[in-house]
């Protein structure tokens, strides 16, 4: 069933309790996916709606080039390869948020969707919480971008370039990663074996080009995302703690002292303060 709403030019709208909503393009090559997935969304209040269904890579395409969406949503179906090969054709234009779900558990296909700058992809058959974490992740990064940063149609990265281009895609590619992932136990070497890199090699071009070690770099996000729920939600520490990688709320109350100075119950009172 093809849904078609118009909301407008952005690629935002409010439900009927005054909430902001984020409209996406669903893809969903099999057509069996679409109704569970917009069922999905309501239900669990996610932020997202589907402001329009694809059933194929020409007409999502088309409806990219007529209309903003926040995100794509692309469900395979058990067409992997289209998937991939749409995820391609989006990143020549585009550098939209693509959520990819439903392609294959390996580490091939997960290396080209990272390489694509997928911002989740969530191999068939798909876990629903895992799609919710996905889009609650997905929802604190547009709500970080300021509108109108990302144009609609601008290439993330170059298509050619010499050795150093391609170092800086991989570097960027790698940080990207982390980032989608802070609430989970992700190594560089989990990344190293998506890319087919050497973990070691890719630590010191990491640190060559970022001017710190991964694990600073990781730590420092997560610490960064810690201090926005602190100041932006009611979330209680554990949560938070968990929200950001980390199961021991002691040892998140050690690293955020160490990291702020302060403890993150402190944080949260002088950010009410000031507020």
């Amino acid at each position: 069933m093809e849904i078609h709403l118009s909301y407008g030019k952005d690629h935002t709208k409010t439900d009927r309790g005054g909430c902001l909503m984020h409209t996406v393009l669903g893809v969903d090559f099999g057509g069996l996916a679409a109704a569970g997935i917009e069922k999905l969304l309501e239900q669990e209040k996610t932020g997202f709606a589907v402001g329009e269904y694809a059933k194929s890579p020409e007409e999502a395409l088309d409806a990219l080039a007529k209309r903003d969406f926040a995100a794509v949503l692309i469900h395979t179906g058990g067409f992997a390869s289209s998937g991939l090969c749409l995820c391609e054709q989006v990143r020549a234009f585009s550098p939209i948020p693509i959520l990819l779900l439903g392609g294959k558990d390996d580490f091939r296909s997960a290396r080209k969707a990272l390489g694509y700058q997928v911002s989740d992809y969530l191999p068939g058959p798909v876990d629903s919480a895992a799609l919710v974490h996905s889009l609650i992740r997905l929802k604190w990064r547009l709500a970080s971008e300021h509108p109108g940063s990302r144009p609609a149609f601008a290439a993330p990265f170059p298509a050619r370039g010499k050795s150093a281009d391609r170092s800086d895609r991989i570097i960027e590619a790698v940080k990207d990663y982390a980032c989608r992932r802070l609430a989970d136990n992700v190594t560089l070497k989990e990344i190293a074996d998506l890319l087919h890199f050497n973990c070691a090699y890719l630590g010191q071009r990491f640190k060559s080009r970022e001017n710190m070690s991964f694990n600073r770099y990781l730590l420092r996000q997560r610490m960064e995302q810690a201090k926005r729920l602190l100041e932006t939600t009611d979330l209680r520490i554990y949560e938070v703690a968990v929200q950001v990688g980390y199961s021991d709320t002691d040892w998140f109350h050690k690293k955020f002292r160490e990291y702020e100075g302060v403890s993150p119950n402190e944080y949260r009172k002088q950010a009410f303060v000031t507020a």
